[in-house]
């Protein structure tokens, strides 16, 4: 099966968002206080970035950052943020839960993405805090409107993960649920990576920003260079 190449970009407002597109990034995930991992954005910026560029936006569905288990009012309020969001015209959103032991909270998974109604589903890295990767993925793919999961393979970063992220993405072809690897992704590791995993897939953060900080504007010259990158990798495997 082809593998298509997707350059994966975080973005926080409609500037970063502009920015990631204008480097070629194919997909924005779209989050605020990236100091705390990612939590939902707001109503007005989900609007001006959804408005702003014409690659697709995934929204992060996530209410707080204390653990990826919620209560049922954490479920009610996550749900309401996906309806927001696929009214304000979202392309899909980004979401994950596990329960007390670490397994995936399919009931909490399913109450949210029946609000999605046809947007792409991304299962976050609340995969990583699993008990099993493996478990968990198999468990993720038995939720027909979850297309992918964002993972560093259990590890600090996905350049660390190279053996857990090949394991991984051989299971997400027989599941049909594609495997993106993310989390201290650099320019300089995506073909190392993507050679050795077969993932083809990337999600990129402060490695295509200024300064590699948050802290910092995202530099549409770098996202380039990691679309070029991830090109040639792919390219010189077929």
């Amino acid at each position: 099966m082809k593998r298509q190449p997707i350059l994966e970009v975080i973005a926080m407002d409609a500037a970063d968002a502009r920015a990631a597109e204008q480097g070629g990034a194919d997909r924005i995930e779209l989050v605020s206080a990236m100091s705390e991992g990612g939590l939902t954005p707001s109503l007005g910026v989900i609007e001006q970035v959804v408005s702003r560029v014409s690659i697709p936006v995934y929204v992060m569905i996530r209410p707080h950052s204390r653990s990826f288990r919620y209560s049922a009012e954490d479920i009610g309020a996550m749900a309401r943020d996906v309806h927001v969001a696929r009214e304000l015209g979202a392309s899909g959103i980004v979401i994950g839960a596990l329960t007390e032991e670490g397994e995936v909270d399919l009931l909490s998974l399913q109450a949210c993405t029946v609000e999605a109604q046809g947007l792409g589903v991304t299962f976050h890295r609340a995969i990583d805090a699993s008990a099993s990767l493996t478990r968990a993925l198999k468990s993720i793919s038995t939720v027909g409107s979850v297309e992918r999961v964002l993972t560093s393979g259990g590890k600090r970063t996905a350049p660390e993960a190279m053996p857990e992220l090949k394991q991984l993405q051989e299971l997400g072809q027989e599941m049909e649920v594609t495997v993106m690897a993310g989390s201290g992704v650099t320019i300089d590791r995506i073909q190392t990576l993507v050679r050795q995993t077969g993932i083809a897939e990337i999600h990129m953060g402060s490695g295509v920003r200024h300064e590699s900080s948050f802290q910092h504007p995202i530099n549409p010259r770098l996202v380039a260079e990691a679309k070029r990158q991830l090109l040639s990798a792919i390219q010189s495997n077929e």
